[in-house]
């Protein structure tokens, strides 16, 4: 509670100034013109007396008009100032109402100047929706691809698996010259490709990924667009670098990029290979899976066959590249053609073998009342994955106002998994084997009926299948079973989806700027699971125990209808939403038959406050109802790992929620200041839990439906930069908090609240001089309570320098320094990292050569802690060794 009090003390003391200024200030618009015709570019100046400084100024735009906001009162005079006409003053007198002034200047007052030079490098430019930053302002030396350089804007937010957002919203895609390869698959882009050919980044506001809606749809999307050099187009151009250690342990990077950027076409190739870690293709699933959300004309959103098992690990906020002991290759070829006006093609394959294994130790303690025991792994995963895709997107033009789009693609996937575990002094080898396919076929149709009103219709087709083998090799449950003589056990699981989905979307915007969407869509979904647990006897026999296999067939089809109407009126926009939804669902079980109709309302208000010119406030309150999902009606348990099993309510239930979301935005990206915060409150009048049986062997988690889960959330991220320190100085806090209750076999219910806190402060400087340093540190806190209270904190520090000793030469220092709160009668350790590097610029030949080292101080493991609302555990990483490795980049 005293934690809830002080944060909010916090954002209330944030917000307080900006929201009571806000109340305070009064505008000051109008329209300038001469004999009827608007003027541009006249200045505009507000002050107390005729011979005082003006207290502040802007300028017309092209109509001829112009808006201040002052919180002076009474009497003021406003000066109008432009080349070729005649001053003016005009004495006014505010209140705390609004005042409109529009005046007309005559032509004359021709004013003689002096000769005047003017040398000025703006960084940026600033359009009605369109930020372009020049590249070359914001390079340090250092910056290789062009995630490099995202990194060193201020505003711009580049987290540990490649995601790009401003503020809190994430981009929906990188461009280059104005044409998309990858959607939101955009880290292949821009993990690899050379930062060398950028000339400008370009932040495009409001953006509408179909043409056809630009101006029409109510968009607040954020997307990327990268120009290219006047030297870098209608050629062949890319980058090959490499990378190696010459002693043990060998290891090895390398890759080629190449493009060639035409107007009409475009080409890029993109091979890479490499064992020290790095993630050749980051992120995929935003390829394979449709990830485009709130966008007229899309359905299909999510639809895809669940994951029953994965053993990746789930790393803490750590450089995942020092744990990953890999052997990944990627190619992957894109091109867009234009072969008519008309038409467009875009088509985007790529291959990727990837091995990976991964090493970790585990202590593990329970201890909830009667329930005390402890668990240790010696745990070694070995992975390989084989991915081959190919998309192809086909964009007709049937005129100016109309265009049909076809997007197909066609993946396979499959994995392999080896698992070598010690546990609790046992070994035991786990394999997992899958061998899936993916299909996916989308058709789009867009009609401009007019500027201020179109429709765009889809139809989207999905066949997915993902079956599954896992096997073990010891028996721990005897204990479960009651039966013994068992040599291992055995889990066979059919996976399957079809969808089909339609929908249809009618966009308006009228006059008033006010706006209005009606979409109509029917999907039809059938998920096929089927889930065989068996115990093969030591004398040939195979046992199938009771309530541990599974054969359903769970279909619904959802026809709903939409309806949005956003009204604008000067600072105030409101946006009343209500999705309406009939849905029926059908679940078949071994011959047994479910079936439900439920009628589903989700309203949902949006309120939009712009206070003041760099101020705008955000409201949003919503309930929404839904129904349970493949997994939540299994009926009988699966196995999702060596020791958890889980099952299903067996049962179509339906659940309701409603939340409220307060965000306040001040300035953008371009400001001196900048923030974002946002606070929410959500509770789940029905959300599903479990009821867990814990035993040293295995858990049994049976979900199970409860009433009023509460949670709330407050976040806030202000960048400021100093001028003194040339530098930009950022600061984020963030808090999450959750009440709500588990059932444990033997204890019952147990109420449950969570709680955790992120601070953190960085500095990054922008000197232009030989030295340049990014520096930060960031406290965790985490805790659940329950019987009792189990916190942890976790710390992490870092100092990077950069170094430019000449024009050609430059060297770069990495230091981080982690500390992990711990259990067990552990004493909390500090981790230390040092990674160093040294380049010279050959740039004669647009070659680099360079020698990078890594983990200097040679750290083998590293350990942290993990608190949960069961147990609390210590887990400890093995890291890859410390290697020298000298480096060849070459670009042309």
């Amino acid at each position: 509670m005293i934690n809830h009090l002080c944060l909010s003390w916090f954002l209330l003391f944030c917000l307080g100034p900006a929201y009571f200024s806000a109340w305070a200030q009064v505008s000051i618009s109008g329209r300038v013109t001469s004999a009827g015709v608007p003027i541009g570019g006249v200045r505009v100046d507000l002050r107390q007396g005729e011979a005082s400084r003006f207290l502040v100024y802007t300028f017309t735009d092209g109509e001829g008009k112009y808006r201040l906001t002052t919180n002076h009162a009474g009497k003021l005079a406003l000066h109008f100032k432009a080349l070729s006409y005649e001053s003016l003053a005009k004495e006014i007198e505010l209140g705390q109402k609004d005042t409109i002034v529009d005046v007309g200047l005559i032509a004359g007052g021709l004013e003689q100047l002096q000769e005047v030079v003017i040398n000025a490098k703006r960084p940026y430019r600033l359009g009605r929706d369109t930020i372009e930053l020049k590249a070359q302002s914001f390079l340090q030396g250092d910056e290789r691809t062009v995630e490099d350089l995202l990194k060193k804007i201020p505003g711009l937010n580049v987290g540990t698996d490649g995601s790009i957002k401003i503020g809190q919203k994430e981009v929906e895609k990188v461009m280059i010259e104005g044409d998309d390869f990858f959607e939101k698959g955009y880290r292949l882009l821009t993990q690899n490709m050379s930062v060398q050919p950028i000339d400008r980044i370009q932040v495009l506001q409001r953006y509408s990924n179909n043409k056809h809606l630009k101006g029409i749809e109510n968009s607040d999307k954020v997307a990327l667009n990268l120009q290219l050099k006047e030297d870098s187009k209608h050629q062949w151009l890319g980058s090959v670098s490499a990378m190696g250690t010459m002693t043990e342990p060998l290891l090895y990077q390398a890759s080629l990029n190449l493009m060639r950027i035409e107007k009409k076409n475009k080409y890029y190739l993109l091979g890479t290979a490499n064992n020290n870690g790095v993630d050749a293709v980051s992120s995929i699933n935003h390829l394979l899976y449709s990830a485009q959300t709130d966008e007229p004309g899309q359905v299909g959103i999510g639809a895809k066959t669940p994951t029953l098992i994965d053993f990746m690990p789930d790393l803490p906020d750590f450089d995942y590249r020092r744990t990953n002991f890999n052997r990944d290759q990627l190619l992957s070829f894109n091109t867009i053609l234009n072969p008519t006006k008309k038409l467009k093609i875009k088509w985007l394959g790529f291959v990727n073998p990837t091995k990976k294994s991964f090493y970790r130790n585990t202590v593990q303690d329970y201890n909830i009342k009667s329930i005390q025991f402890t668990n240790t792994e010696d745990y070694e995963l070995n992975k390989r994955i084989n991915t081959y895709f190919t998309k192809v997107e086909l964009q007709y033009d049937i005129n100016r106002q109309s265009s049909l789009t076809y997007t197909g693609n066609l993946g396979s996937l499959s994995r392999h998994d080896t698992g070598d575990l010690l546990f609790n002094g046992n070994n035991t080898v786990e394999t997992t084997e899958m061998q899936g396919y993916l299909t996916n076929h989308n058709f789009t149709y867009s009609y401009k009926l007019s500027d201020r009103e179109a429709i765009v219709s889809s139809a989207r087709l999905i066949a997915q299948q993902s079956p599954l083998d896992y096997r073990i090799d010891q028996y721990y449950y005897e204990d479960l079973f009651q039966v013994g003589s068992i040599s291992d056990v055995y889990q066979r699981a059919e996976n399957n989806l079809q969808y089909l989905g339609i929908t249809s979307h009618y966009v308006r915007k009228q006059k008033n700027s006010d706006f209005m969407e009606l979409a109509f869509s029917n999907e039809y979904k059938m998920q096929e699971l089927a889930t065989d647990l068996v115990l093969h006897g030591t004398d040939g026999t195979d046992i199938r125990p009771s309530g541990f296999s599974n054969r359903l067939d769970f279909g619904s089809n959802n026809a709903h209808i939409m309806t949005k109407y956003t009204i604008k009126r000067r600072k105030w926009e409101w946006t009343p939403q209500l999705h309406t939804a009939f849905i029926h669902t059908r679940l078949r079980s071994y011959g047994s038959v479910q079936s439900r109709n439920n009628l589903f309302f989700s309203p949902r208000v949006l309120a939009k406050w712009t206070p003041h010119r760099k101020g705008k406030l955000e409201a949003t309150l919503s309930f929404q109802q839904s129904s349970a999902d493949l997994m939540e009606v299994v009926p009988n348990y699966y196995t999702t790992g060596i020791r958890n099993f889980m099952k299903g309510l067996n049962d179509i239930v339906k659940l309701n929620n409603s939340g409220t979301v307060l965000t306040y935005t001040h300035g953008n990206m371009l400001d001196k200041f900048f923030a974002n915060l946002s606070m929410g409150y959500n509770i789940l009048f029905d959300y599903i839990s479990t009821r867990s049986v814990l035993n040293t062997n295995f858990n049994l988690n049976e979900q199970l439906v409860l009433k009023n889960k509460k949670t709330t959330f407050y976040k806030a991220q202000f960048n400021y930069y100093v001028k003194p320190l040339n530098g930009n100085l950022r600061l984020d806090i963030g808090a999450n908090f959750a009440a709500y209750e588990t059932s444990i076999s033997g204890i019952g219910n147990r109420k449950i609240r969570s709680g955790s806190h992120e601070y953190g402060l960085s500095y990054r400087s922008v000197w232009k001089y030989w030295l340049n340093i990014h520096t930060g540190s960031r406290m965790q806190l985490s805790s659940f309570s329950s019987e009792s209270t189990n916190r942890l904190v976790n710390t992490y520090s870092f100092l990077n320098a950069f170094f430019k000793v000449s024009e050609n030469i430059q060297a770069s220092l990495k230091n981080e320094a982690y500390r992990f709160g711990s259990f067990l009668s552990e004493v909390p350790g500090t981790y230390y990292f040092s990674d160093f590097s040294f380049a010279y610029d050959a740039k004669k030949i647009k070659a680099r050569f360079s020698i990078n080292a890594k983990n200097l101080l040679n750290n083998r493991h590293f350990r942290s802690a993990t608190v949960t609302d069961t147990y609390r555990s210590l887990i400890e990483y093995r890291l890859l060794p410390r290697y020298i490795a000298l480096g060849f980049d070459y670009s042309f």
